[in-house]
C-alpha cells in the first residue's frame, strides 16, 4: 500500500515537476586576483571530491568572482587555471549543508604547470547570521553518541532535552523541524521527533538554532537537517556490529529515591545492533547508488521494585523483584540513486524507513499482565525525488517532491478489555482489566516544493520560493481497552456506602436521538475514528547583497498559510496573514574570509500539529460518568447527591476565535566569531527570544463554551475563574535571554573541538506547545489558560530554564608511537538545576495543574554533570580496507543521581488535598481575590506542610547508569 502510494504521488511528480529540494547543498566562492590586487578574469575553476559525480566547474568573471554552487557536502580540491599564470590549488576544501566557504586565491605570472597549493580553507562562514553547528560523518564516528542522528543535536550550543525533545533557545521539544533529504520528517499529530536514522546511514547533520534565512519556517524551536550517504565511483561499504546492556551496564539503583508512587525501574537487559552499507556507480560519474541495512534488537527490563495491590476480582499483579522483558525489534534501510543527468542538472532518489515491533510491557507495569502485555507497531517510511540544476550560469533550479508516512497500532489481549484503576489510595496506584488510552494512528504528509536562485553580477542573488503540503491523519482512538477507563473512588456521600466508579469514555454524538442534555441518550463509541487533515502552504523571497567584497546584507520575508481542517473535510481554522520578516547583516572586519561580526532578527511561526485537528475538531465527546456499578456495561450516570461526584460531558466541536492569528516568536541575536588559527575558531553570541501571539484553548464563561483564541486578545480577552467570576486575560509570556562563549576546531591535524558555555534566562508563564510543568503535549490545546485559576502564580522562572551550562566535546588522533591510529573522544556537560515549584493536584483535571508557590521559587533542582568515552582503532589491510575495534562509555561517572524531584505538593486522593480550605478553590488551587490574579493566601512552608511524602525528597529523573557499548565496523 505504502510502495503503492509513492509511486503513485512520484509519476505525478514527475509529470508535473513542481517540486523543491530544500537546503540539501552547499557552495564555494570567492575572488582571484593577481599578485597586484587586480581582478583576474577568466579564470578556469574546478571542483572534485568523493560525494560529487564528475565536476563542478565555472570561470571567474569581470571582477574575479566565482562561484560553484549545488555541492553535495563533503571534501572538496578547488584547482584554479589560467594561461600565463601559475595553477593554484585549494584542498580540503569542507563544504556543509547549506554552507558557504569563501577563498581568495592569489594568482602570479609564472611558467607553466607550476603549481601553488594554498593554505587550509576559512572555517568561518561569512555570507549567513546563522547560528548551529554542521557536523560530518567523520566527526561523529569520533565521539562517544548514541547511533541517532537527534544526538548530534545536544552538540550545538543552546541545545537541551525535555520530555518531548530536543529543546533550542527556550523552546520545548514539540517545536523543532526535522528534514531529511530535504524533506520534512517531523512527526505529524505532535510535531515531535518521528524518524530513527543511525549514523552509518548519514553524510552529514546540519543543526540550525537560529538566525534562520526566510526560506525556512514552521518551527519556532531549532532545525535538524540530515542527508543521508550517497554512492561514488568506487566501490565502497562496510558491515558492522555493536553491542550494550546487560552486563556492561550498572545497575539502576535509583529505586529508593523514587516516589512511592512509582512500582518500577528500568534497565536495558541487552542491545544488538548490527547491518551493512554499500556504494558504487553502475555508471562512472553518471549513476550513483547506495544501499543500507539496520537490525536492531533490543530488550527493555522492568523491575517491580514496590509492592502493587490487588484489586478485588481480578488477577494479582507481578510481585516484587519480578522482571518483564520486553523486545523492540528494529528494521533501519536506506537507499539513494544519483543520477547526474549533465554537468549541470542530478536528480535523486531516496527510501527511508525505520519500522519498529515493540512486544512485552508496552504499557506501565502497575496491574497484571493483561494491563501491559501486547504488541506495539511504529515507524515511518520516507519516499522522495529531489533535482537541482544550473541555467545559463546564473540560474539555479531545486525542487523535490516527497511522501512521509507514519504508523502506530496496538493490539493483545488487553485491547478488548477496560482499564480499571484503583484511586482509594493505594501507592502505587494499582490497575486491572486491560489497556489504558491509546490510538491507532496512521498519518501522511505529501510534499511539493520549488526554489529559484538568480545570480546578479558576483554581489547579488535573489531567491524565491513555494511549497504545499497535505497533511493528513487516520485514526481509531480507544479511551481505553473496550473503549472505557474506569475509576474506582471513595463514596462521598456516604463514607460507609459502595465505592463510587468513574466510567470514562468517549460519547458517540452523531448517534439517532443523541442529546447532550440527556444521559440516556449517550451511546460508547469504540473506537472514536477522525479523518482529519491540514494544508499548509507557503512562500518567501529574499535578496542576498555584498554590498561590499567583506560585508553581506541578507533580506527575506515570508508568507505561510495553514488550512486547518475537522472530521467532515471543513475548514476550522484558516490563518493566512503568517507575514515573517528576516533581515541578517554579516560584516567580515578581516576582510579576509576569517572572521565576522554580525546581527540578525527573524520572526518565526508555528506550523500547527494534527492533534488539533483530532482532539478539538474530531468528534471527541467524553463522559466523566459516575455511578456504583463497575460493569463495563452499565456506564451512565447517577445524579450527583447520590454518589457525591458530578458527572460531566466534555468535548464537541470547539469554536474558534474568527480573528485567530498564527503563534510565533521573534528572535534577535548578535555575535562575533573569529578563526585565531586554522580550521579553529572562537565565537560569542547574545541571543533574545520572545514568544509573541499564542493559540490555546480556554474557557470563555461569556460565551458558555472552550474557545480557541488568543490569549490576551480578541475572544481571549476575558479569562474565567472556576467560580465562573472574570478578569481580563494575560498574554502568554515566554522571554528567553542568553550570552555564549563557543570554541569550534573542525578535525585536522588530528583532533577536533566544540565546546561553549552559555548563561541564559527564561522567564515568563507558559512552556511552550508542549506543557512541560505539567507533561501535557497536546500542541494548542494545553490546560496552560483553560481557567484564570491556572495561572495564577504561573509567571516566573520557567520549567526549561537553565542558568549555566558548559559543554565540551572532542577527539583526538595519535599519529605515532605504541598507540598511533587511536582515537579517544570525549563528552562532558555541567548544567545548572531546573527551578522547584510546588504543584497542586486539580481534580477535575486529573493531572497537576496549580501553582501553589511562586513559579520557581523554591529554588532549583540539583546540578547535573556526566560525561561520557569514545576509543577507536582501525586496523589496516593491505587491500586499503580496515576493521575498526570501538568502544564507547555513556555515563562514565555512572552518578545515578537526582536530576528533577518530585514537585507534587500533594496527591491525588481529594479536591483541596492539603491545601487550607479557606485558600482553596474546591478543586485543588489558590482561591483568587475577586479581581484579579492574586491569591486569597499563601502556603508559607511548602516543604514543610506538603501532604505528599516525596515531594522535594524523591527523585523523577535522574542522571543515567553507566552503560558501555562495545564494536566492530569493516570497511572496504
Amino acid at each position: 500500500m505504502r510502495w503503492t502510494r509513492a509511486a503513485s504521488l512520484f509519476a505525478a511528480a514527475a509529470l508535473v515537476a513542481s517540486a523543491l529540494a530544500a537546503q540539501t547543498t552547499g557552495r564555494i566562492e570567492g575572488r582571484i586576483r593577481d599578485d597586484a590586487s587586480t581582478a583576474l578574469p577568466g579564470v578556469a575553476v574546478v571542483a572534485t571530491g568523493a560525494s560529487l559525480p564528475g565536476e563542478a566547474r565555472t570561470t571567474s568573471d569581470a571582477q574575479g568572482a566565482f562561484r560553484l554552487v549545488n555541492l553535495p557536502p563533503g571534501v572538496y580540491q578547488v584547482v584554479a587555471q589560467l594561461e600565463g599564470f601559475n595553477t593554484v590549488e585549494q584542498r580540503d576544501v569542507k563544504v556543509g549543508i547549506d554552507r558557504t566557504v569563501s577563498l581568495e586565491i592569489a594568482m602570479t605570472a609564472a611558467f607553466a604547470g607550476e603549481l601553488t597549493v594554498l593554505s587550509e580553507a576559512p572555517v568561518v562562514d561569512t555570507t549567513a547570521a546563522t547560528a548551529g553547528v554542521s557536523v560530518s560523518a567523520e566527526t561523529f564516528d569520533r565521539l562517544p553518541l548514541a547511533r541517532d542522528f537527534y544526538a548530534v543535536a545536544q552538540i550545538a550550543t543552546g541545545a537541551a532535552a525535555d520530555a518531548a525533545g530536543t529543546t533550542f533557545y527556550g523552546s520545548t521539544g514539540a517545536e523543532n523541524q526535522y528534514v531529511i533529504e530535504g524533506l520534512n520528517a517531523t512527526g505529524g499529530r505532535f510535531g515531535t521527533e518521528a524518524k530513527t536514522i543511525n549514523f552509518d546511514f548519514i553524510q552529514e547533520v546540519e543543526v540550525k538554532t537560529g538566525g534562520l534565512q526566510a526560506e525556512y519556517g514552521r518551527l519556532t524551536g531549532g532545525l535538524i537537517n540530515a542527508i543521508t550517504r550517497s554512492g561514488g565511483n568506487q566501490l565502497e561499504g562496510s558491515v558492522f556490529g555493536f553491542y550494550q546492556g546487560g552486563d556492561l551496564q550498572s545497575d539502576n539503583t535509583t529505586g529508593p529515591e523514587t516516589p512511592n508512587t512509582q512500582a518500577t525501574i528500568q534497565d536495558i537487559d541487552s542491545q544488538y545492533d548490527y547491518g551493512f552499507t554499500v556504494g558504487g556507480a553502475f555508471v562512472t560519474d553518471k549513476l550513483w547508488y547506495f544501499a543500507a541495512y539496520n537490525r536492531q534488537n533490543r530488550v527493555n527490563q522492568t523491575s517491580v521494585i514496590r509492592q502493587i495491590a490487588t484489586i478485588p476480582g481480578f488477577d494479582a499483579p507481578p510481585t516484587i523483584g519480578a522482571a518483564i522483558d520486553t523486545d523492540v525489534d528494529s528494521d533501519l534501510y536506506s537507499g539513494k540513486l544519483t543520477w547526474r543527468i549533465d554537468p549541470n542538472q542530478n536528480l535523486a532518489f531516496s527510501v527511508i524507513g525505520d519500522p519498529t515491533t515493540t512486544e512485552g510491557a508496552i504499557f506501565p507495569v502497575a496491574g497484571p499482565s493483561s494491563t501491559y502485555d501486547g504488541k506495539q507497531e511504529t515507524g515511518s517510511d520516507d519516499f522522495l525525488l529531489r533535482y537541482d540544476g544550473v541555467f545559463g550560469g546564473s540560474w539555479v533550479v531545486e525542487a523535490l517532491a516527497g511522501l512521509h508516512q507514519e504508523e502506530n497500532t496496538f493490539s493483545g489481549a488487553g485491547k478488548n478489555i477496560p482499564l480499571y484503576i484503583e484511586k482509594r489510595g493505594a501507592r502505587p496506584d494499582p490497575t486491572a482489566g486491560g489497556f489504558g488510552f491509546h490510538s491507532d494512528d496512521e498519518i501522511e504528509r505529501e510534499v511539493f516544493k520549488v526554489d529559484v536562485s538568480k545570480f546578479v553580477g558576483s554581489s547579488i542573488e535573489v531567491k524565491v520560493g513555494a511549497d504545499r503540503e497535505d497533511v493528513g491523519i487516520t485514526t481509531d482512538i480507544f479511551n481505553g481497552g473496550a473503549g472505557q477507563r474506569i475509576y474506582i473512588f471513595n463514596n462521598r456521600a456516604d463514607p460507609n456506602g459502595p465505592p463510587v466508579y468513574r466510567h470514562r469514555y468517549y460519547v458517540d454524538d452523531q448517534a439517532p436521538g443523541f442529546d447532550p442534555n440527556d444521559p440516556t441518550t449517550w451511546t460508547l463509541l469504540l473506537p472514536l475514528s477522525p479523518a482529519p487533515n491540514s494544508v499548509n502552504t507557503s512562500g518567501y523571497g529574499q535578496v542576498s547583497w555584498k554590498a561590499a567584497p567583506n560585508f553581506t546584507v541578507n533580506a527575506g520575508l515570508r508568507w505561510e498559510m495553514q488550512e486547518v481542517k475537522d472530521r467532515t473535510g471543513a475548514t476550522a481554522i484558516e490563518i493566512d496573514d503568517n507575514w515573517a520578516p528576516r533581515l541578517q547583516v554579516v560584516w567580515d572586519p578581516q576582510a579576509n574570509g576569517r572572521s565576522k561580526l554580525f546581527g540578525s532578527f527573524g520572526r518565526y511561526y508555528e506550523s500547527v500539529p494534527l492533534d488539533i485537528n483530532v482532539r478539538a475538531f474530531g468528534g471527541e465527546t467524553q463522559c466523566f460518568c459516575y455511578n456504583f456499578d463497575p460493569s463495563a456495561g452499565n456506564y451512565l450516570p447517577l445524579p450527583q447527591d447520590q454518589t457525591g461526584f458530578r458527572s460531566t460531558l466534555f468535548g464537541g466541536a470547539t469554536p474558534v476565535d474568527p480573528d485567530l492569528e498564527g503563534q510565533y516568536i521573534d528572535e534577535y541575536l548578535i555575535g562575533y566569531e573569529y578563526e585565531v588559527m586554522p580550521n579553529f575558531a572562537l565565537g560569542v553570541q547574545a541571543t533574545y527570544r520572545e514568544l509573541g501571539q499564542v493559540i490555546e484553548d480556554f474557557f470563555i464563561v461569556s460565551q458558555g463554551n472552550y474557545f480557541i483564541a488568543n490569549p490576551g486578545s480578541g475572544l481571549g480577552s476575558t479569562a474565567t475563574f472556576y467560580d465562573y467570576s472574570e478578569v481580563p486575560a494575560v498574554e502568554a509570556r515566554r522571554e528567553y535571554t542568553g550570552v555564549e562563549l563557543n570554541a569550534r576546531k573542525r578535525f585536522s591535524n588530528g583532533w577536533q573541538l566544540y565546546a561553549s558555555y552559555l548563561w541564559s534566562e527564561l522567564e515568563g508563564n507558559y512552556d511552550g506547545v508542549f506543557q512541560a510543568s505539567t507533561g501535557q503535549l497536546d500542541p494548542n490545546i494545553n490546560s496552560a489558560f483553560d481557567y484564570a485559576d491556572f495561572l495564577i502564580n504561573a509567571d516566573g522562572k520557567l520549567t526549561n530554564d537553565r542558568e549555566h551550562t558548559f559543554k565540551a566535546n572532542g577527539s583526538y588522533t595519535f599519529s605515532e608511537g605504541p598507540v598511533a591510529n587511536l582515537t579517544v573522544g570525549l563528552s562532558a556537560y555541567w548544567r545548572s538545576g531546573t527551578p522547584l515549584t510546588a504543584y497542586g493536584y486539580s481534580f477535575g483535571y486529573n493531572n497537576w495543574e496549580y501553582y501553589l508557590s511562586e513559579r520557581g521559587a523554591l529554588g532549583r533542582n540539583p546540578d547535573d554533570y556526566e560525561a561520557d568515552l569514545h576509543l577507536g582503532y582501525p586496523i589496516a589491510f593491505a587491500n586499503g580496507s580496515e576493521l575498526q575495534l570501538l568502544l564507547d562509555v555513556f555515563n562514565l561517572l555512572d552518578r545515578q543521581a537526582i536530576v528533577n524531584y518530585d514537585q507534587r505538593y500533594n496527591l491525588e486522593t481529594a479536591p483541596c488535598a492539603g491545601v487550607p480550605d479557606e485558600i482553596c478553590n474546591g478543586d485543588g488551587g489558590l482561591n483568587h481575590d475577586g479581581a484579579s490574579y492574586t491569591p486569597v493566601g499563601t502556603i508559607p512552608n511548602p516543604r514543610a506542610t506538603a501532604t505528599n511524602p516525596n515531594f522535594l525528597r524523591r527523585g523523577t529523573q535522574f542522571s543515567g547508569q553507566r552503560s558501555i557499548r562495545v564494536g566492530l565496523r569493516y570497511r572496504f
